[in-house]
């Protein structure tokens, strides 16, 4: 009886805040790998940048479907994430095997994770990263990646901005957001969508908070929280 209640509280919780959402917003995607946007503020031919795929691109897809005319730059270095991406790419949608980092054209080290059995229950096996204490990733191979940046993709594609910039990659958000503050170029994204990492990497959720309120300094506002997803909108006058 006592599970089932904490369960109907996190839901009633969870469906409480999403009706709290501003007008404008929609879900697109599975419960698992969906993320809420502001449909308002994509415009026409949107382009969203999509880092950390797993084996879920109901995102992306949902995206293209609700746009059209809509591109999609996915970009993954994890081989099991790649195989599975490029079997279920959708048109319109562009994969690009490397890490999405501060700058492009580095070769880095990116950790898989351990084999599934070894993991903890629940683990996706998909979750690599650039971070070497994920805690999923102690005791599996290393490869070599080659690194794309936010300018380095916007230039693939011809564009100055980015409307959705969403950021699954695993406890390298924090650095990378950092280096987008600080160079000014978090400026050309308007809609951001990071999963965070806290707890199952060095990082904790004062890191988490703390890259919170830069974000807030440099005109983001923190819209929803969904576990460890934060959805962020910069500020227009």
């Amino acid at each position: 009886m006592g599970k089932h209640w904490d369960r109907l509280k996190r839901s009633l919780g969870r469906r409480w805040r999403e009706w709290r959402l501003p007008k404008g917003y929609e879900r697109l995607g599975t419960r698992y790998g969906g993320w809420w946007i502001d449909t308002r503020l994509v415009g026409t031919k949107p382009l969203l940048i999509d880092c950390g795929l797993g084996e879920d691109i109901s995102f992306p897809t949902a995206f293209l479907k609700r746009f059209p005319g809509a591109q999609v730059i996915g970009v993954d270095p994890n081989p099991r994430s790649l195989a599975y991406c490029q079997q279920h790419c959708p048109s319109g949608m562009e994969i690009l095997d490397a890490a999405f980092w501060t700058t492009a054209g580095e070769t880095v080290t990116f950790y898989l994770p351990r084999p599934q059995e070894m993991l903890p229950k629940g683990a996706d096996g998909v979750s690599g990263s650039l971070e070497s204490t994920h805690e999923y990733v102690e005791g599996g191979e290393k490869i070599e990646a080659v690194t794309e940046s936010l300018d380095s993709v916007l230039a693939r594609t011809g564009r100055s901005s980015c409307p959705i910039l969403k950021l699954d990659i695993e406890g390298a958000e924090y650095t990378l957001i950092d280096s987008l503050i600080d160079s000014g170029r978090i400026n050309v994204v308007h809609q951001l969508l990071v999963e965070f990492h806290h707890g199952v990497t060095s990082h904790t959720e004062a890191d988490t908070q703390g890259t919170t309120i830069r974000l807030a300094a440099a005109g983001f506002c923190l819209i929803h929280s969904e576990g460890r997803n934060r959805i962020f909108r910069r500020n227009v006058a």
